[in-house]
């Protein structure tokens, strides 16, 4: 019966052959490379050049592949036939290309081709790389499917229907080294499924259905992706043949209620645990008990509870850890101990209430901190700790009063986020600060410092001297007094500047002496008047939305005419007339004014208009009933002077003849 249906395969496709033009496909040929993707093919062309090395047949309409005519191409070495509706393969069609060494079946139908069920592929006894995802595959037909692949190094059996691996699912690629097993429903792992790899070195198990690694054992593996399951542990076999390799492990998106156990990876430099369950703890163990695994396996559940493990002591190579969106309330002092190579330490989103850092053997090689979105009360950093530390992201905590000198001891700082705390800046050397401040003056690293929304009050004179910031954020802190020279030292470096929702009326800040100065955000405040600028400044962004701005005369404005690139100006009163400066940037297009559609302005009657419909004839004609309003007042005066003056005349006049009468 099967040979019945392969001849009937066979002659509907030689029946669709003769349909098509055989003379010329429409494929793109650069040297021994053929590009036939996208073309709506039914099936292979027999009419590319025999030496082609290269065939991407990707995105056509192909259901079946047949010996002939793709057998005739034997020296391919890349087959693309991916994006297919390919669910019938004839039996060896692969082994008539003896050079093939990449082969890309994805994203096909694989999974509907009865014949796969006996003969799958075949021998693939030269390809390398074999790409078989998104094909509907189920466990027990991968292993008939793959067959024998001796030279298979790279693997692909992604957004399949697996559910389980056993001891002979990879029985025939003996030298594969990339595995990739993500967007299955693996719940399962058969012990010894991967004793037949013993050159896998990357392991891509993410976004399945795993509950548990409890006998990990794979000392060759370099690369392990373990990301979004739903693993609550993870142990390592209790006795490793050889020292584990592993350098890079991802955990992250699971139920992980503890710090994992990784005292046999001393390896590992990339560690990732964050969106998890994880509390660190601070005690020793309570007790505990052993639970029992339903089944053996890679994938059962551990034996014992290790309820009390700080996981870092063997660390010591450790680069990266992430630990964000975990529960983690306090973390045990001698965490940090072993972590002696730590370059990046996330552990954001937690709900940490103090950080403390004292010993200065404590993290040296430390140099991106993240703490945001913590409930942060308490930040203690001992004298010449964190020496190495450039980016410290505080955001989204609730510190405030902290020691005046908490940041001076980071001799590298470079970046300092507060946004959303209750920091106060000191004054400079002798100058009188509010009280609980903090110092920022004479931080000779630091270059970037975010004070948004802190609730201060007052930015006292020589807050940043000595601090060469190019970059400083005084946003969202309404009511903030800048006191006179409360940026002085600033003005050979800073280069972005935000004032931005401050509720500032004017500025005390002499704007055109930063000579360094390409972003300005004065938006959201009550300012009607800005300083005159010079051309020795290098504003680029100017941002003045939501002020009080009528105009925005030539004089003050001209000197940004070779520099300014880009103007905000929504939200405020401007003058139908008397912005000339601002209607030759309009016309001219030299400054790119925001939202230039959406401009209103207002004449002297109140009448509200689009900026950019005015035309300067509009101000010339108020202009004109202005000046015939003062010439009719003018003649009004005039007439009302001359007829009090003839009265009064006339009434002297009648008092002399009435006086001479009576005479």
């Amino acid at each position: 019966m099967s040979h019945q249906i392969l001849l009937l395969l066979a002659v509907l496709t030689l029946g669709q052959a003769t349909s098509q033009h055989r003379d010329k496909v429409p494929c793109k040929m650069v040297d021994k490379e053929v590009l036939c993707q996208g073309l709506g093919l039914f099936q292979v062309p027999s009419v590319l050049p025999l030496d082609t090395e290269v065939l991407n047949l990707s995105g056509n309409q192909l259901r079946s592949i047949l010996a002939s005519p793709l057998g005739i191409y034997t020296a391919l070495r890349h087959l693309d036939l991916s994006t297919n509706e390919i669910s019938f393969l004839q039996p060896g069609v692969f082994q008539a290309l003896p050079h093939l060494e990449r082969l890309n079946l994805a994203r096909n139908r694989l999974a509907v081709g009865s014949m796969l069920s006996t003969s799958g592929l075949g021998p693939l006894p030269h390809v390398m790389s074999l790409d078989l995802s998104g094909n509907s595959l189920y466990s027990g037909l991968v292993e008939r499917l793959l067959g024998e692949a001796p030279a298979l190094r790279a693997l692909s059996l992604a957004e399949n229907s697996l559910t389980r691996l056993t001891r002979h699912t990879f029985w025939g690629t003996p030298v594969l080294e990339r595995l990739d097993l993500h967007s299955n429903v693996l719940m399962d792992i058969e012990d010894g499924a991967f004793e037949t790899l013993p050159h896998l070195a990357h392991l891509n198990l993410s976004r399945n259905s795993l509950t548990c690694i409890s006998d990990f054992s794979l000392q060759q593996l370099r690369v392990l992706d373990l990301s979004c399951n739903s693993i609550e542990a993870f142990q390592t076999a209790p006795s490793p043949r050889a020292e584990y390799q592993l350098a890079w492990l991802d955990l992250r998106e699971n139920k992980l209620l503890r710090f994992p156990d990784l005292a046999s990876l001393p390896r590992l430099t990339y560690l990732n645990v964050s969106n998890n369950l994880i509390r660190l703890p601070v005690g020793p163990p309570q007790g505990s008990e052993g639970i029992h695994a339903p089944s053996e396996g890679w994938s059962a559940l551990p034996l014992s509870d290790p309820s009390w493990n700080t996981g870092t002591h063997s660390l010591s190579q450790l680069l990266n850890l992430d630990l964000s969106h975990n529960e983690i309330e306090l973390v045990p002092e001698d965490f940090f101990e072993p972590l002696v190579s730590l370059r990046f330490l996330n552990l954001s989103r937690n709900c940490l209430r103090a950080i403390e850092v004292r010993r200065m053997s404590s993290l040296p090689c430390l140099m991106f901190l993240d703490v945001s979105h913590n409930a942060l009360e308490t930040l203690e950093l001992g004298t010449r700790t964190l020496g190495s530390l450039r980016t410290l992201l505080l955001q989204d905590n609730a510190l405030q009063d902290l020691p005046p000198y908490t940041f001076a001891n980071l001799a590298s700082l470079q970046r300092l986020n507060l946004q959303g705390n209750r920091v106060s800046p000191c004054g400079g050397p002798g100058e009188p600060g509010p009280s609980g401040c903090v110092a920022f003056s004479g931080l000779s690293s630091l270059h970037i410092l975010n004070l948004v929304d802190n609730e201060m009050e007052v930015l006292p004179a020589g807050a940043f001297l000595h601090t060469p910031l190019t970059e400083l954020d005084l946003s969202a802190n309404p009511g903030l007094d800048v006191a006179t020279g409360a940026l002085a030292g600033l003005e050979a470096s800073l280069e972005v500047l935000a004032l931005q929702g401050n509720g500032l009326a004017v500025l005390q800040v002499d704007l055109p002496c930063f000579s360094c100065l390409k972003r300005l955000n004065l938006a959201e405040n009550r300012l009607s008047h800005l300083p005159t600028w010079t051309q020795a400044v290098s504003l680029e962004v100017l941002d003045l939305r939501n002020n009080s701005f009528s105009l925005l005369p030539g004089s003050a404005m001209g000197g940004l005419e070779t520099s300014l690139r880009r103007l905000y100006l929504q939200g405020n009163p401007l003058s139908c007339c008397g912005n000339g400066w601002l209607a030759a940037q309009l016309h001219q297009g030299r400054v790119d004014v925001d939202a230039t559609q959406d401009l209103i302005c207002r004449f002297v009657s109140q009448e509200e208009v689009y900026l950019s419909h005015v035309r300067p004839e509009d101000c010339d004609k108020g202009g004109l009933k202005n000046v015939n309003l003062i010439i009719v007042l003018a003649f009004v005066l005039v007439s009302a002077i001359l007829l009090t003056t003839l009265a009064t005349c006339c009434c002297v006049r009648r008092q002399k003849f009435n006086q001479q009468y009576k005479a």
